[in-house]
């Protein structure tokens, strides 16, 4: 049942995502039919929840969904439990495989020509592997700047290819005019309702892992926001639960239509280094919204200069996220400071996509100890030295800035830390981790 939020129209097709009195729809089901006991004796994977899953012919997968709930040691230092929904663990990185996996599945007797997905990556690569296991071709709507992984990924699986615009707000709107003049079946959660439908069951495994008190979620379209909200929504519907969990909206200051809303403030959008979350007009943001609220949950704002330390925390719990992911630790920091959890909750971050898949070429050496920082390490290792020092001792020729900028990187990764001061200069030194790797590296 494809139904009006507002009015009550009902449809029997998924195009387009909107009623014509201008209201989203949203699919429904015979939620009294459904027997969640069924679900304990079914293998782990979005497709165990069937009942409350579009009906498909046929159902192409690549064992997605199920992926793990992780117990997070920052949890022990704030007092409270906190969890990982670690979705890097999905077939190609991301939690987009949950909407393709319905997406394709679905839309297989609708795209004799093949699919389409105006994204900013995740969903694009998720598309190309899915639709090259349906034996469908895959056309993929890009900004100029993506993540260098994500658009190997698309190489790899044979997408085809299509840049367009400085965001992927532009880029929807023509993925859907390739669509209709070329037949080919779009998946963009904005433009077909279908694959939300396999990102709520992000909300099932939560409920049947933990039933979390709060999820924290990534917000850049509010597709994801929306969708985990009517997983947990549909538990209320069947009974599984009594009451939402508080959802909370992720955004960085620079881009922060749908967390700007949240808190009653006026929205930037401009360019944000987490490219996941760079979505200036997103069309769901209404639904995001409303979920939000709903939920009795509120929304963060995280600034560019926290994005590592978001990184380099997920790290150190042994997951490797990329930066549009990494704003859930710093959002939870700041509600933690603001005294917004109690010592009972459970909380779930989650972890939408993988580090590998957002590095591209001016970052090739953030995490790397190779080249110039193996160096400074190599002449840590006699003495304390300053920056200055250190750059007329290198053989390599640079500016003696760039060095002060390894020095920063080493510092953040534990590596070199500061031994004194003398007068206005800062000398350096090898920690033991730092010692540690040396001796490996040169065994």
């Amino acid at each position: 049942m494809i139904k009006c939020v507002k009015c009550g129209r009902e449809y029997d097709h998924f195009f387009p995502p909107r009623c014509i009195c201008g209201a989203l729809l949203e699919i429904g089901y015979d939620y009294s039919s459904v027997d969640i006991t069924k679900w304990k004796t079914r293998e782990r994977g979005v497709w165990k929840y069937k009942e409350l899953l579009p009906p498909v012919k046929k159902v192409i997968s690549l064992k997605e969904g199920g992926t793990p709930l992780v117990r997070a040691k920052i949890g022990e230092k704030l007092g409270f439990a906190v969890f990982i929904k670690d979705e890097t663990r999905n077939p190609t990185g991301s939690f987009r495989d949950r909407l393709a996996t319905v997406g394709v599945s679905y839309g297989l007797s609708h795209a004799n020509n093949g699919f389409i997905v105006a994204s900013d990556g995740n969903a694009a690569a998720s598309l190309a592997a899915y639709a090259a296991r349906a034996n469908k071709e895959a056309f993929v709507v890009v900004p100029k700047k993506v993540d260098r992984g994500k658009l190997i990924q698309m190489i790899a699986f044979g997408a085809k290819i299509i840049k367009y615009g400085d965001s992927v707000d532009e880029c929807i709107e023509y993925a859907s005019e390739l669509s209709r003049l070329n037949g080919l079946y779009d998946i963009t959660p904005e433009n077909n309702i279908i694959g939300l439908e396999g990102q709520k069951t992000l909300a099932f495994e939560l409920w049947e892992d933990i039933n979390p008190t709060h999820v924290i979620i990534p917000t850049g379209s509010g597709s994801n926001l929306y969708s985990i909200y009517k997983g947990f929504k549909e538990l209320l519907e069947v009974g599984a639960i009594e009451e939402l969990p508080k959802l909370v909206a992720v955004q960085t200051e620079n881009c922060s239509p749908i967390a700007s809303e949240i808190l009653g403030l006026t929205s930037k959008k401009d360019f944000t280094k987490a490219l996941g979350l760079y979505v200036k007009d997103p069309v769901n943001k209404e639904l995001a919204t409303n979920a939000v609220k709903e939920s009795g949950g509120t929304a963060v704002l995280v600034r560019e200069e926290e994005l590592d330390l978001g990184e380099k925390e997920l790290a150190k719990e042994g997951v490797f996220a990329e930066y549009s992911s990494a704003v859930v630790i710093p959002a939870l920091l700041k509600l933690h400071e603001e005294g917004y959890f109690e010592k009972d909750d459970k909380v779930a971050l989650v972890v939408t996509g993988s580090g590998l898949k957002s590095y591209y070429a001016e970052e090739k050496e953030r995490f790397s100890i190779g080249g110039t920082k193996l160096s400074i390490l190599r002449l840590l290792r006699g003495r304390s030295m300053y920056g200055y020092e250190l750059w007329e001792n290198l053989e390599k020729p640079m500016k003696y800035q760039a060095v002060y900028q390894h020095i920063r990187e080493l510092e953040s990764l534990e590596l070199i830390e500061e031994a004194y001061k003398r007068g206005r200069r800062t000398y350096y030194k090898l920690t033991e981790k730092g010692q540690r790797l040396l001796e490996n590296f040169e065994g």
